[in-house]
């Protein structure tokens, strides 16, 4: 495989969509914004995991939204309940992890875990997730040079023992799959398989899976992780675009 062509390929924005998963009047449903891209998309897959409802909507014109927004970056979830935001003045809710908290606590036993130590997993695979996602930033951007971008692909390349920022994909997945052996479940890594920590991990697996099918090969846990979640209903309905008006262009 060549790896140069993998890591430095880059793909483009795709156009501004919108998708309800439900009849709903204009402003009482949740509303997900974010681009057409399979990026940052752990909220979507949360949130059709969730059972609430919602739609998504990717900005009419990304310029004059940035200023307007809180924490000016996206993911966005517009549309709370009042006595939901307003402690912090009200309007939208930023950050993707406030997002995913904010999911897991409106349908705790599915997204947050049933009880304590599921949740404190959860937590542990949203970090995991992250760590992986601005790895694959780092290369996107070109913000490391093109050997750190070959290596962290490369599996004759990992160090375990080197900073955590420099760690390879292949070190992550042998951290992941020991987890998830210790965590004892087939397939998941908690009860419902689909808290909020396992869809910011899956989403990033499948950033990776989209540049190298085969990276998941090795790892049995992990690779019935990724498969298990990729075939569940609410996640092949992102997948397929049924929620977003036609599948989310590739981004890394």
């Amino acid at each position: 495989m060549n790896l140069i062509r993998i890591v430095l390929a880059l793909f483009s924005f795709s156009s501004s969509k919108t998708s309800y998963k439900m009849s709903a009047s204009k402003d009482d449903i949740l509303e997900l914004n974010y681009f057409g891209l399979f990026a940052k998309v752990a909220s979507l897959i949360a949130l059709e995991h969730s059972g609430l409802t919602y739609r998504f909507k990717t900005p009419e014109s990304w310029k004059d939204m940035k200023p307007n927004l809180k924490w000016g970056c996206l993911p966005c979830l517009k549309n709370l309940p009042s006595e939901h935001i307003a402690a912090f003045g009200g309007g939208e809710l930023g950050q993707e992890i406030a997002i995913l908290n904010y999911i897991a606590a409106r349908s705790p036993e599915k997204m947050k875990g049933i009880d304590l130590s599921e949740e404190l997993i959860s937590h542990q695979l949203y970090g995991e997730g992250e760590d992986i996602y601005q790895a694959l930033v780092k290369i996107k951007g070109k913000m490391v040079s093109d050997e750190a971008a070959i290596a962290f692909f490369s599996k004759d390349q990992q160090d375990a023992t080197s900073h955590n920022r420099n760690f390879g994909i292949y070190v992550f997945l042998n951290l992941l799959e020991k987890f998830i052996k210790e965590c004892g479940k087939e397939g998941r890594f908690t009860t419902s398989g689909c808290t909020v920590g396992e869809c910011k991990l899956w989403a990033s697996l499948h950033c990776v899976y989209l540049i190298d099918p085969t990276v998941l090969d090795g790892f049995d846990g992990m690779k019935k992780f990724y498969t298990r979640f990729l075939e569940e209903k609410a996640t092949q309905a992102i997948i397929k675009g049924q929620r977003t008006e036609g599948a989310l262009a590739q981004y890394f």
